[in-house]
């Protein structure tokens, strides 16, 4: 099973291997994967940071070899902090990065990192590394305000409910969750309305019963979430009211704290 590290900016990570196959994530620079089958130019790839599945075009990363794919894996995570930043890459071309991208084996010095013997160097941006305290925490998800609503995204430029949770928590160094707002309500401690805080995920059921969306507990009695873009709105115990158009749009079940 080949191993590798994504070297585009944001790629595109399918249903199915095709262009026109619903898109189901996003991977970053820096993301490690595993290779799990070929398809014509199409990669059926695992992310190891959630161990996702999905199809993505083969140009989009680079292969590595195990040694380097554990060294990669095991060193300090850093992630890009600003909404965007430039890297000059081994060609001398430059290249954007978004937030959330990680530096693989990055040296903060040098302001550079190596993959297979190849620079690159990051010209601008900040920087983070380690968990972050509840300040920069709560900077990070401000960063996501307003971002469009794209389904199966993980950047400013285009996220989900459950890619915006995954992310400011993946960036923080707070928590590893799975990509999928269902999957991430089986995370955490559950507990009652009454003691939510800033950073607890809130969770929403459709008229099934299924957990279907997932938002961010947020200051004054409101919550951050995806939905049209990444918006605040009134929480209350029967769940998201949007004074915009005067009217519940999503129904509370659960409410968990990550620790």
């Amino acid at each position: 099973m080949n191993k590798a590290v994504i070297t585009n900016a944001i790629v595109p990570a399918r249903r199915d291997p095709d262009d026109r196959s619903e898109m189901e994530t996003q991977l970053l620079f820096g993301d490690l994967i595993e290779i799990l089958e070929k398809r014509n130019q199409w990669r059926l790839v695992r992310n190891d940071f959630d161990a996702y599945e999905a199809w993505i075009d083969e140009k989009a990363f680079e292969i590595i070899d195990d040694k380097t794919f554990d060294e990669i894996k095991s060193a300090t995570e850093f992630y890009v902090a600003d909404l965007t930043s430039v890297m000059s890459l081994p060609d001398d071309t430059r290249q954007m990065l978004v937030l959330g991208s990680r530096l693989p084996s990055y040296h903060s010095l040098k302001k550079s990192l190596i993959i297979n013997g190849k620079e690159y160097l990051l010209l601008q941006g900040k920087v983070i590394s380690g968990r972050l305290n509840d300040e920069e925490f709560f900077n990070i998800i401000k960063k996501y305000r307003n971002a469009p609503y794209l389904w199966g995204g993980n950047t400013p430029f285009g996220i989900d409910c459950s890619g915006f949770t995954q992310m400011v928590y993946k960036i923080s160094g707070r928590y590893r969750l799975p990509r999928n707002a269902s999957q991430q309500a089986q995370h955490g401690k559950r507990i009652d309305f009454d003691e939510r805080k800033p950073g607890d995920l809130a969770f929403f059921v459709n008229e099934k019963g299924n957990i279907h969306h997932v938002g961010i507990v947020w200051f004054n009695d409101t919550v951050l979430h995806a939905h049209g873009k990444v918006r605040q709105d009134l929480l209350l115990r029967e769940g998201i009211y949007n004074q915009e158009i005067e009217r519940f749009t999503h129904d509370l079940v659960l409410i968990r704290r990550l620790e």
